[in-house]
């Protein structure tokens, strides 16, 4: 299973997200464009979306009215190829050891600020637990809480650019040595009236 945060769902959904920066902070070119090739080349997949409970929340909060949350909810609950993943008990035992690892990290932070679990340690203990093997996620904290479960994490700015579309080739503009399919049958014109057929048409 793989896992989308609710950055690249907000780029998927969200009709004019912002723009996405790479780790230098600098704009992403073409970020939009870049997430709808990656979501045309898993439309085609057997990959399953897996979308967590706080990613969603966050895409719904982003949404603007209720119409519009409606119809994330709707898309995101009925397209078999997404699966809403909520944040369960495994999830929480995942949070849990992770906020922990974290703590020993930085243990002049105060206990209380780790009781109060933020959504991308969330996301991240969720991905875990489904044994996720990458996290497409545009957040340098999901990231860095990734690299401590050593989980794959793809950025915007790490997919590749879609390519160029294919110019049309107009009839008769084929290049020296291309093959054009031929229309061997018959045109109307090319029927003999009745009554003037050749014995071999008889």
């Amino acid at each position: 299973m793989i896992i989308f945060d609710a950055s690249y769902l907000v780029v998927m959904f969200h009709p004019n997200p912002a723009p996405a920066k790479d780790r230098a902070d600098k704009p992403v070119s073409q970020f939009r464009e870049r997430v709808a090739h990656l979501a045309s080349k898993l439309d085609v997949s057997n990959d399953v979306i897996g979308i967590p409970t706080p990613a969603m929340a966050e895409v719904l909060v982003r949404a603007g009215n209720a119409n519009a949350r409606a119809g994330y909810v709707t898309t995101l609950s009925d397209t078999w190829k997404f699966q809403i993943l909520p944040f369960d008990s495994r999830a929480a035992i995942e949070a849990a050891e992770l906020i922990a690892r974290i703590k020993a990290e930085h243990k002049s932070q105060p206990w209380e600020t780790w009781a109060k679990v933020k959504f991308d340690v969330q996301i991240t203990a969720i991905a875990k637990a489904e044994s996720a093997t990458i996290i497409y996620s545009d957040d340098q904290d999901i990231e860095n809480h990734a690299k401590r479960l050593k989980i794959p994490v793809i950025r915007i700015c790490d997919l590749p650019l879609p390519p160029p579309p294919e110019p049309e080739v107009k009839q008769g503009s084929l290049p020296l040595g291309a093959q054009q399919k031929l229309n061997l049958a018959p045109q109307p014109d090319d029927v003999p009236p009745a009554g003037k057929r050749g014995k071999q048409d008889e």
